[in-house]
């Protein structure tokens, strides 16, 4: 039996290794070909989502510049603040509080915007609240304005905030209060009309009750008023009217209330006053009426009051009984000769 040839199996040792490696390179091919479609589709998967991304800056940025646009156009003033740091404002933040951007963006929100009269209930610095309310700041020059606030919770930049709805209601407040007046005036003599004279009386008769403190009421009535109109007409009656109102307004104080029940009747209420108190300021009050000489298109023309007073004593129920007491004293001093105060 012959030997095995060496170098034979050197050959075929050689032959096998190499298809050992060929496999081997041929399978890091098929890797290296996986791996680089992967880097392709991670690549591809890369740049959409870098697309993304832009495309949501560039929206992000369309949208705060169309927020920006929308709340410099609004009307109201617009506050985005959080833990009492103002983080954005309006223009007409700053037209309202008359301060530049730079004082109030990163400020204090309570230094910068102070709040003069606050409902106790409502912290609008750091409470949400969409039912509006009613509150007076104090601008930058010193002067206040009646706003109305309300506020709702947002996030700002990845923190949460508010933002605040700031609306001047100066001329709504003077409108209100011009309806008020007009409402509770009497149109030709400009002091209060009855409505206001029996609410106001009602009020202060049950203040008068509650703290045991006297209240007194006087009636007046234009004496031969119908003689004034026959004789010179309806204007100069109106004429003497307005005289009339304006000297008992000047006579009384600021704490009484004066008003025209209607045609010629005048009546007033005079709280904190006994029956001897306002005797004598009912007096005075006749006496300037009498020495009172009122110029009018027609000439001059002088005219006289009568007076009735009383005072409210127990018993009484309300406003309306001592009004109809002092109306018994007023007849009583047209009956007994005109020009003179009875006490009823």
């Amino acid at each position: 039996m012959s030997e095995p040839n060496l170098n034979e199996f050197d050959e075929k040792a050689r032959k096998k290794e190499l298809k050992k490696i060929a496999r081997k390179l041929q399978r890091a091919e098929e890797r290296l070909v996986d791996y680089e479609r992967l880097v392709d589709r991670t690549q591809h998967l890369l740049n959409t989502r870098i697309q993304e991304v832009e495309e949501a800056r560039t929206e992000l940025s369309q949208s705060e510049t169309r927020f920006r646009n929308l709340a410099d156009a609004a009307f109201e003033a617009i506050i985005i603040h959080s833990d009492d740091i103002i983080l954005d404002c309006n223009e007409a933040t700053l037209n309202l509080y008359k301060m530049t951007k730079a004082e109030l963006v990163g400020s204090s929100l309570i230094d910068r915007i102070q709040t003069q009269i606050l409902k106790p209930e409502y912290d609008w610095q750091h409470e949400a609240t969409e039912k509006p309310v009613e509150v007076t700041h104090l601008i930058s020059d010193g002067s206040t304005v009646p706003v109305e606030v309300r506020s709702r919770s947002i996030e700002h930049k990845g923190k949460e905030s508010l933002v605040t709805a700031v609306r001047d209601i100066t001329m709504h407040k003077e409108m209100q209060a011009r309806l008020e007046h007009i409402a509770n005036s009497d149109v030709l003599t400009e002091v209060g009309n009855r409505r206001f004279f029996m609410e106001m009386g009602q009020r202060e008769y049950y203040r008068t009750v509650r703290y045991g403190q006297p209240l007194s009421l006087l009636m007046l009535d234009v004496d031969h008023f119908k003689k004034i109109n026959d004789t010179y007409g309806h204007d100069i009656g109106d004429e003497a009217l307005k005289a009339l109102a304006d000297i008992c307004t000047a006579t009384l104080r600021n704490s009484d209330i004066f008003a025209r029940l209607g045609g010629e009747e005048f009546a007033a209420i005079l709280p904190g006053s006994d029956i001897n108190g306002a005797m004598i300021l009912s007096e005075r009050l006749r006496e300037k009426v009498e020495q009172m000489v009122t110029e009018t298109t027609s000439g001059p023309i002088k005219f006289t009051v009568s007076i009735g007073v009383t005072q409210q004593v127990e018993g009484d129920e309300g406003i309306e009984m001592i009004l109809n007491r002092s109306d018994g004293g007023l007849y009583g001093a047209k009956a007994n000769g005109r020009n003179r105060v009875v006490r009823a």
